[in-house]
Formats: structure tokens, C-alpha cells, sequence
């Protein structure tokens, strides 16, 4: 190969495209005195440049929010996550602090998010300041339906129970299985789980049999204010008259309902004197076992003391052979 001319050779030299870390000669590439100059002060503003990075980090949240970092529908789907977890309204001042967007770079993806979601199961409403996810008006009784409480099943035994314990009340279990003329324990315990009836205290005869009278649930449960709103044998209308004389004729004589509400208050009442009496009494034995324990560590005490002081007038006797 022949070599190049040395016009060419000048201009290779002096294009800085086509310098590399040798010449061609083997010799190392020299900077002339300008070029040096330049490329010190070029690194010394990159210097510079990374000195003030350094020195200010970027710290998330704080100061005025930069430029959206990401798109239009990026910034969308968040906005969406961010509104749906929310369980209350959501303010757009809050979507800008969460998302370190300006409140107006907001607008636009709020107003579409408004757009998509109108006219559906599901829509974005503004409310109280904020943005929400919300059933609308068409759709509401379905909803209110379906997150309404399940209805409570009884059985025919249970029933039963219920009414005797509801119109008798408070009633023993002896009694209950009277009027029914068979075992009521089984249904007796699963009304009590339900919170349906609730003891009352105890009965003054053998035995001090349970009392059992109705909850503030089961008046919840039947729509009731108080017990005298209970519906008469007579208001039963889907009673035949067959099942009513039945269960009249179970029941005894006719029901007073005030009657049995008075009854009910005497028996919480009687109840409530009896656990008073028993944690006072309980107090006081706990009371006197103190005192008594306290007593015990008195006299022990005296008792330590005098065997000390036999003690120490036993050691200043002196022995018999030094006795005068």
C-alpha cells in the first residue's frame, strides 16, 4: 500500500473525527495548547454540573411537583387504582400529592375517567370534594338488597320455644317442655346462640331452676318497641282456628302482655339484686381472708421477736461454776 500524501495526512491529524488514542506512526496523539485549554473547561463545568447535583438530591414529595413523568394513560389507570381503594372521597389535591403531578395535568384524565364511567353499574361521581366510586340511584335498592342481613331460619321447634318463652316469660325450662310435652333443650340452646332469649336469673323453687325470657335482639328481629307490642293469638291471621285453639289451649289462660313485661323487669331485677349481693359478699371474704392473713404475719412476728429476746437472755447467763 502506498502512503497516503501529506495533505491527507494533515487532514486526518488536524479532524478530531478521526483521531484516535495513536497516529498511525505508533506515536502518542498530543493535544494542541488550545485544545487542552478547551477540554479542561469543558470538564470543569461537568464538575461543576455534578457538584450541584449532589449537593441538592431530588426528594420525592417535596416542593412543587415536577412534570407528569409518564403518560396520559398511564396517569389515568393510576388515578383510577387510586380512587377505587379509597374509601372515602378522594380530593384532586390529594391524586396530585400521591401521583407528584400538578392538579392541572389532573383534569383532562379525571374529566375522561368522569366520561368512561357515566351511565354505568359503577360511576365516578364527584362527591363531597372529591372523586368516588359509586352505585347510581337506578341500581340502589338492588344493592341495598343484597348487602341487606340475611333472614333468620327457625325451625318449627324453635318457633315454638320462642313463642312459649316470648308470651311466658320469664318461664324454666320444666315449664317450656310442660307446655310443649316434649324435650325443649336443644332448641332452647340454639335460640340462645342466636341471641334470641337470654337467662334471667334463677326461681325460688328446688333446684333453683333458670329463668329464661327474650333478648333486645329479638325484639329487633320481629320489628318491636317493647314487649306489649307482641300481636295477640287473635292478630295471628295465618293461624287456622284449629292451630290457634291449640296453641291457646298449650299456653293456658289468656296472656297479659303488660303483665308479662312486669314480670320480666321483677326477674332482671331480682337477677341483677343477686349479683350484686354475691360480688359483695365475695368482697368481704376476700376482705376478712386479708385481715386474717395479716393477722397471721402480725403474730408470727411477735412470736420471732420473743424467741430473740429468750435468745439473748439466755446468752447473758453465766455458767453455774462462775455463779456466787
Amino acid at each position: 500500500m502506498s502512503p497516503e500524501p501529506p495533505e491527507a495526512q494533515a487532514d486526518s491529524a488536524s479532524d478530531p473525527s478521526q483521531r484516535g488514542p495513536r497516529t498511525d506512526a505508533g506515536e502518542p496523539w498530543v493535544e494542541s495548547d488550545g485544545a487542552a485549554a478547551a477540554g479542561e473547561r469543558a470538564r470543569d463545568e461537568d464538575d461543576e454540573e455534578d457538584g450541584a447535583s449532589m449537593a441538592t438530591p431530588a426528594r420525592p414529595g417535596l416542593g412543587k411537583a415536577e412534570p407528569t413523568p409518564f403518560d396520559s394513560e398511564q396517569l389515568e389507570q393510576i388515578l383510577e387504582s387510586l380512587i377505587f381503594v379509597s374509601d372515602a372521597p378522594i380530593s384532586a389535591q390529594q391524586l396530585a400529592n400521591a401521583t407528584r403531578t400538578p392538579v392541572a395535568d389532573l383534569r383532562a384524565p379525571l374529566d375522561h375517567l368522569l366520561e368512561r364511567y357515566a351511565g354505568r353499574g359503577v360511576e365516578l361521581q364527584r362527591v363531597a370534594g372529591g372523586y368516588q366510586f359509586r352505585t347510581p340511584e337506578q341500581t340502589a335498592s338492588f344493592v341495598r338488597a343484597f348487602l341487606a342481613p340475611k333472614p333468620v331460619r327457625l325451625s318449627r321447634a324453635q318457633l315454638e320455644v320462642l313463642a312459649i318463652v316470648a308470651y311466658r316469660q320469664p318461664i324454666t325450662r320444666p315449664e317450656i317442655d310442660d307446655v310443649r310435652g316434649v324435650d325443649s333443650g336443644s332448641a332452647l340452646r340454639l335460640l340462645a346462640d342466636r341471641e334470641l332469649v337470654k337467662t334471667l336469673g334463677r326461681k325460688d323453687d328446688p333446684g333453683r331452676p333458670l329463668l329464661y325470657g327474650t333478648t333486645r335482639a329479638f325484639l329487633e328481629l320481629f320489628g318491636l318497641a317493647s314487649l306489649r307490642d307482641l300481636p295477640t293469638l287473635k292478630e295471628f291471621s295465618e293461624l287456622s282456628e284449629e292451630s290457634r285453639q291449640i296453641f291457646e289451649r298449650r299456653m293456658g289462660e289468656p296472656i297479659d302482655l303488660a303483665a308479662v313485661e312486669r314480670d320480666v323487669a321483677e326477674a332482671e331485677a331480682l337477677a341483677e339484686a343477686e349479683a350484686e349481693a354475691r360480688a359483695a359478699a365475695e368482697a368481704r371474704a376476700i376482705a376478712d381472708a386479708e385481715d386474717d392473713a395479716e393477722a397471721a404475719e402480725v403474730e408470727a412476728a411477735q412470736r420471732a421477736d420473743e424467741g430473740d429476746d429468750a435468745g439473748d437472755d439466755a446468752g447473758n447467763t453465766p455458767p453455774e461454776d462462775e455463779r456466787p
